[in-house]
Order: structure tokens, then sequence, then C-alpha cells
């Protein structure tokens, strides 16, 4: 029988903290897979910046920050991180997933928990994946389900500025997030449902967890969830980004989106399928293409990142200064699009060095 929902525990007048997914590869930027582990092992633990630990693939690190009043904080600490990995001879790469590596049975840690999720997923879990986890501190439940229905509405559009996986198992996979299509195949990791009250989020959890016999509310993989324990939301939608002044920007945006939200509230919903059809074209196109937009219109998603980065402008700690780091990626080419003109120019060995190069410059 699963535990209840636990009561939220305020988190915070809207810090911000960043779980950050990255592959452990060897000096042929290749997944390290059962040689990771002595290396996680050795990793794993609390530094002055923020914490260290293992995945649930051995070829993985997470590097956990403090809580942050803003998303500079998230900057620095998430460049100790790197930096603290690197100086145990570890080699990083910030990839949703690994442009080449081949299909196989996954190198799995061992723990309790993992080994439910092992036998849940049975050949699902095949291909690891790494994302950019972005936490606000709420101060209450009222807040935390304005700040989800802001947020929910423009997942979408955090999937398509974040998505960077073109590429699967040496072949364009068509999608501007390969991840994307990779994780829909797993339960409960779905676009979050509408919800209009902390009452809905508890009663719509505590059926899915009878339904699947889950053991509490952490094995709902929503792509947004309340985390009540914490007194946050984590948004999980992004994919691994190279770019340490990208990462910072997107926290910032997700910050700057929660707190309007609070203050400002939609007038609108998406429904559930609208917000799908919308997921699906971000992970398929990613920024180009078209969305429906909170006021129901069909819009540019250009346009609308574009709109919402300013609105995040006027309310998130630091400014628009805050969201500089995005504007690259609003105005031009995306992140899939450099992977791919890398790839017609170089070939992978070139994308691989690219990626290893972008993810160990702690000053981008």
């Amino acid at each position: 029988m699963a535990d209840g929902v636990p009561a939220h525990v305020p988190g915070g007048d809207y810090s911000v903290g960043v779980e950050e997914e990255l592959m452990l590869v060897d000096e042929r930027t290749e997944l390290l897979g059962d040689r990771g582990a002595e290396l996680v092992a050795a990793l794993s633990g609390p530094s002055g910046s923020g914490v260290v630990t293992g995945e649930i693939y051995l070829d993985q690190v997470e590097l956990n920050t403090p809580v942050c009043r803003t998303a500079e904080e998230v900057w620095r600490s998430l460049r100790d991180l790197r930096g603290a990995v690197r100086e145990r001879g570890a080699h990083l790469l910030a990839s949703a997933v690994h442009p080449t590596a081949p299909v196989g049975v996954a190198h799995v840690a061992a723990s309790p928990r993992y080994s439910a999720i092992v036998e849940e997923y049975a050949g699902l879990l095949r291909t690891p994946t790494a994302s950019l986890q972005v936490h606000v501190g709420l101060p209450d439940e009222d807040a935390t389900i304005l700040a989800y229905r802001g947020l929910r509405n423009r997942l979408p559009l955090l999937r398509a500025l974040a998505a960077g996986s073109p590429y699967w198992h040496g072949l364009d996979s068509g999608q501007a997030s390969a991840r994307a299509a990779l994780i829909r195949s797993y339960p409960r990791t779905t676009m979050p449902p509408l919800l209009r009250s902390w009452e809905d989020y508890v009663a719509r959890t505590e059926a899915l967890l009878r339904a699947a016999e889950a053991a509490d509310h952490t094995y709902v993989w929503w792509e947004m969830r309340p985390r009540p324990l914490l007194g946050t939301l984590e948004v999980r939608v992004m994919d691994a980004v190279p770019s340490l002044s990208v990462v910072a920007a997107l926290t910032a945006l997700v910050q700057g989106i929660a707190l309007r939200a609070v203050t400002s509230p939609d007038a609108y919903d998406l429904s559930d399928d609208v917000l799908a059809v919308n997921d699906h074209r971000a992970a398929r196109y990613g920024l180009d293409t078209r969305v429906v937009d909170v006021d129901q219109e069909l819009r540019p998603l250009r346009e609308v990142a574009a709109r919402v980065v300013a609105e995040a402008g006027e309310v998130v700690p630091g400014g628009p200064a805050a969201l500089e780091g995005l504007d690259p990626v609003v105005a031009g080419p995306t992140e899939a699009d450099r992977q791919r003109h890398v790839v017609a120019a170089g070939g992978f060995p070139t994308l691989l060095a690219d990626l290893a190069a972008r993810t160990a410059d702690l000053d981008g």
C-alpha cells in the first residue's frame, strides 16, 4: 500500500536549486558503463558548493546545488561542482542522450529503489538519458498550485529551449530531443495533468499510486511535479545542457515564470490533450514550430519564447541580465541545430569532442 501524499513543507520564497545529470565518459568520449561504478563511489559526497551523487546509471553523476537565491548562485555552484568532478579525473558529457552509444542493457546501480524501477521498466531501460532539473521553492500550497499552473502551460517552451539530443545510436532521430521520445515510454512519465487545487494534486497522485502499487509519491515522474517534503516544484522537462550560461538562464526563466504565475495567474489553462500536442511539437521541432499559447491562439514558438523571457525578466532576481544566456537560443540556431551542423561538417567524433569541450568550459 502506497504512503499518502505528505503535507507541503514551506520551501522558501522562490529560491532555486538544480539537479544536473551528466554522462561519465572515457578519453574517447564513450560511456564508461560498469567502469563508472568505482568512479561514482569516489565522486559521491558533499562539497562546499553542493553535493555529487550517483544516478540510476553507473555512467552518470548528478550535481546538486544548494538552495540558491539567484540563478547566478546556481551558475557558481555548478561551475565549482563540474570542476571538482574533473579534478578527480572524470570526463563529463552534458548530453541528454549519448549521440553514438549503441543500444544495449543499461548499467544500473544497485539499490532497492533502482531494482524496483528496473523490474517495472524491463527492456525499456536500455538507453541512458540525462536531464536538467530545476526546483523552485514555494511558501505554501496555494502558491505551489499557482506556480504549477503557470509553469505547466510553458513546459513545451522549456523543452524546446533546452532540446539538444537529436542523435541516438549514431543516427539522426529526426527529433530536437530524442530524450523526450525515450522517456515517454516510461510509466507515469507524462506531462503534468491540469490541477486547480492542492486537493486535486493529492487525489490524483494517491489514485495513481494505488493503481501502480507504487511505494510513495516520488514514484510519480511527471515532467513537473510538486515535491511536498522539499517545498518545491521540480521541473523535469529539460535536456542536459552543455553551456553553464544557458543552464543559469533556464534556471532564471523557471524562477521568473513561477514568480509571475503567482502574482499574475494565466486566464486559461491548456487542456491535457493540447499540452501534449504542444510538447510533441517542441520535442520534434524545437523552437521552429507553432503551439497553442495561453490565450488559446496558435503562435510561432519563437514569438512565445521572446515574450515569456521578457515577462520573466521583469520579476526575476537579477532582472533581464539573468536571462541573457537565452538570447542566442531564442534568436538563432538551437542546440539541436548546432549539433547537426557539427556532424555535417566533421562527423560524430567532432560532435563528441565539441560536447566534451563545452561541458568542460567552466566559464561558458
